[in-house]
């Protein structure tokens, strides 16, 4: 059932007015007694077959939106990437690209710097999914032993969280 608010019966009344109440009728298939009704607000719900009907002819006329809805929730980073490539990845590589891409690009550089004066020269993945600074990364990345990667990782992860709290905390 759809509650008839004083919009929806200002519009109603408007589109009576434009239409005329037996074209309104004819154009809905909705008898003219309960359009009537509507109009003088003596009923206050609308079941949902009857609404579905009034509701495309209505809709040009109503002043204000039907229904209000939550604006879509901030992201911070990029959205999930799909591609071959990146399927073919550990976890560990994944959760590292996704911390990564939070971080500002001066402090990207900064890290793949580190991980390369750490891990000598190292040769870059050559994923076309990734960028020529996550390239880096990785490359200079799958070098380090476990322990070494576990320890980068957790560096890493509490930098990304620093700066996601950081970021919402200028949003809100």
């Amino acid at each position: 059932m759809k509650k008839i608010s004083d919009d929806i019966a200002l519009a109603l009344d408007k589109c009576a007015e434009a239409l005329s109440i037996h074209e309104l009728s004819r154009v809905t298939g909705v008898r003219i007694e309960l359009l009537r009704r509507f109009i003088t607000r003596k009923t206050r719900h609308v079941r949902g077959e009857t609404w579905d009907k009034i509701y495309p002819v209505l809709r040009p006329y109503l002043t204000g939106p039907e229904e209000s809805e939550e604006p879509p929730p901030v992201r911070i980073g990029r959205a999930y990437r799909r591609h071959p490539d990146l399927i073919e990845m550990f976890s560990d590589q994944k959760i590292l690209l996704d911390a990564f891409d939070v971080l500002p690009d001066e402090r990207k550089k900064q890290i793949v710097g580190e991980l390369a004066a750490q891990t000598g020269p190292t040769t870059p993945t050559t994923s076309t999914a990734l960028s020529p600074v996550e390239n880096q990364l990785m490359g200079g990345f799958l070098k380090l032993s476990e322990e070494e990667r576990k320890t980068f990782l957790d560096g890493i992860l509490k930098e990304a969280t620093e700066e996601v709290r950081r970021r919402r905390s200028q949003l809100f």
